[in-house]
């Protein structure tokens, strides 16, 4: 008999221990590279005319209408980029509750929680805007994200 076969077939039962701290640990790590990213609501004149923007510079938010002249505003874009997104409208509004933001890799996952039932008849709903807070800090690659809706 082999040395090699034999040497496993004795220590079969650490072997499948190993086999099972390997995986339990490639599992543990996938799950800590998805990171729940920031957002709050914008007005909605802002948000339908630059929905899918990036914006990285306090000047810039400034001249869309984002932010107001102040040194606490400057701050925050010298540290954070925003992304301005939208979901719902049509015959579903949205609420803040329903939306999930997450970062997995270089991919922003936009899940929107949207309602099953079906449209009313009459009437048009809403639509929720947004802007999801990047720190330039903790993801210096910002400007290379992706974003990505997905309506579950």
């Amino acid at each position: 008999m082999n040395y090699t076969l034999y040497l496993f077939q004795k220590n079969i039962p650490v072997n499948l221990i190993l086999l099972l701290l390997f995986i339990t640990s490639t599992s543990l790590k996938a799950q800590e590279s998805v990171i729940k990213l920031p957002f709050k609501e914008i007005h909605s004149s802002i948000g339908k005319e630059y929905r899918g923007k990036l914006i990285d510079s306090y000047k810039e938010a400034v001249k869309i209408g984002l932010s107001k002249e102040n040194k606490q505003e400057e701050q925050f874009y010298n540290h954070n980029a925003v992304f301005l997104f939208n979901v719902g409208g049509g015959c579903s509004d949205a609420r803040p509750s329903q939306i999930a933001i997450k970062l997995t890799h270089n991919l922003v996952e936009i899940n929107w929680d949207k309602p099953k039932q079906p449209c009313p008849r009459v009437g048009e709903a809403t639509a929720f805007y947004g802007m999801i807070v990047i720190s330039k800090k903790e993801h210096p690659n910002y400007k290379e994200l992706k974003f990505k809706y997905y309506w579950e």
